[in-house]
């Protein structure tokens, strides 16, 4: 089949950062993707912002490297807090952080108070993990829940990846939490293989 795929009117626009200031706020993968691809797209230049410090990013330690050696520059413990500009972006205003008092990395950083700054900039790119928020059909029929609301699938003697719902599969970021893209393409495998067992069950 040729042609625009139906519903589609044309291609989403590419982004245009040659030249530009790119501030990616996250540092996960995906930020990695971002500051990297926006250093071969032409950017003039490049930061990356995290709250917290370097050991804590949840980036690839060789996607980290390799997006310094590029020359992408990191600012951490730094928490944006808006996005400066009117009909578009000038900066990021931030405020800097430290590692809370209490010491658990579960608790997040501590607000230094009276260091907000901003980080000039072109363009701004946000590349934060998200909690899941499954849709209010999804949470009526697979109702078993973790607390942050990933589904609870294969408890209680049920199949892998079969939720509380026995006809609903579920894998990927609403059973995992962020994860890769491959992770969530192998879990559809392998619902789809329990998805084949069940039925077979009849």
């Amino acid at each position: 089949m040729t042609g625009p795929v139906a519903g589609w009117s044309q291609a989403a626009p590419s982004l245009d950062v040659r030249g530009q200031r790119v501030v990616v706020l996250g540092g996960g993968d995906t930020g990695m993707d971002c500051v990297r691809t926006a250093v071969r797209l032409g950017a003039s230049e490049v930061t990356c912002i995290y709250p917290r410090d370097e050991a804590s990013l949840p980036g690839s330690r060789r996607e980290v490297k390799n997006a310094k050696d590029e020359g992408v520059r990191f600012l951490f413990h730094r928490q944006p807090l808006a996005i400066e500009g009117e009909d578009r972006a000038t900066g990021v205003r931030v405020v800097e952080t430290r590692a809370s008092a209490h010491g658990a990395r579960n608790v997040g950083p501590e607000i230094v108070d009276g260091s907000e700054t901003v980080i000039a900039a072109d363009v701004v790119i946000l590349a934060f993990g998200f909690r899941p928020d499954p849709a209010d059909w999804l949470t009526t029929h697979a109702n078993e829940r973790t607390p942050d609301q990933r589904l609870l699938v294969g408890q209680s003697g049920r199949l892998p990846f079969q939720t509380a719902q026995p006809k609903l599969f579920a894998g990927g970021d609403v059973v995992r939490g962020a994860d890769l893209v491959v992770t969530a393409v192998a879990d559809g495998r392998d619902a789809a293989a329990s998805i084949s067992a069940w039925l077979r069950q009849g």
